[in-house]
């Protein structure tokens, strides 16, 4: 004799516990296998000491686009989720007068092309790619860098016609910055 595992529900019907885990298996495990992918950008900036106000994008160049490219954080038009950003400076103490980071995103490059200085502010132009932004928080000293950590951003976001988010980062206080400073952001991403 085999005994069949049963469980009945509330209305009093019996149903075999094995179709049960075979179909919760069939439903869920594809839910529990998303790659999470991950994107680390390292920047250096210009080779000046020229103060920052607060709202400026830090960038890479004076004359041309700073906007900073992930690669592969999503399919083409998919949806994903911002799992964790992370921002590492390589100086070794806080300038005085920098508080936190904000990094506004995009699903295409933004046709705003801020370069390093300038003033942050979301034009009409670039209002079909925006998707909002990531607080990065405020760096600390570990060593001989500078670090802040932000995981847990749980921010869903759709992807555009590239499987590239790009971005500003962007100072929330004004400070003066070291002559030709790298600065590395990661982004790590699921597919929702």
């Amino acid at each position: 004799t085999t005994l069949i595992p049963l469980v009945t529900n509330m209305n009093g019907a019996t149903s075999d516990t094995r179709v049960m885990v075979k179909q919760f298996n069939q439903e869920m495990i594809p839910l529990l296998k998303s790659t999470t992918n991950i994107s680390t950008q390292t920047l250096t900036r210009p080779a000046n000491t020229t103060a920052y106000a607060a709202g400026a994008v830090v960038g890479v160049s004076t004359s041309a686009t700073s906007a900073i490219a992930f690669s592969t954080m999503g399919n083409i038009n998919g949806a994903i989720l911002i799992t964790d950003a992370n921002l590492l400076l390589e100086i070794s103490a806080i300038p005085s007068g920098m508080t936190n980071f904000r990094l506004h995103l995009y699903n295409a490059t933004p046709p705003s092309a801020y370069v390093d200085g300038a003033t942050w502010a979301l034009p009409s132009g670039d209002w079909a790619s925006y998707l909002g932004y990531v607080d990065l928080g405020s760096p600390i000293a570990v060593g001989s860098a500078l670090f802040v950590q932000n995981t847990g951003v749980n921010k869903t976001l759709k992807m555009g016609a590239s499987t590239t988010l790009y971005g500003y980062l962007v100072t929330n206080g004004a400070f003066t910055p070291a002559s030709g400073a790298v600065t590395q952001l990661q982004l790590a991403a699921m597919g929702v």
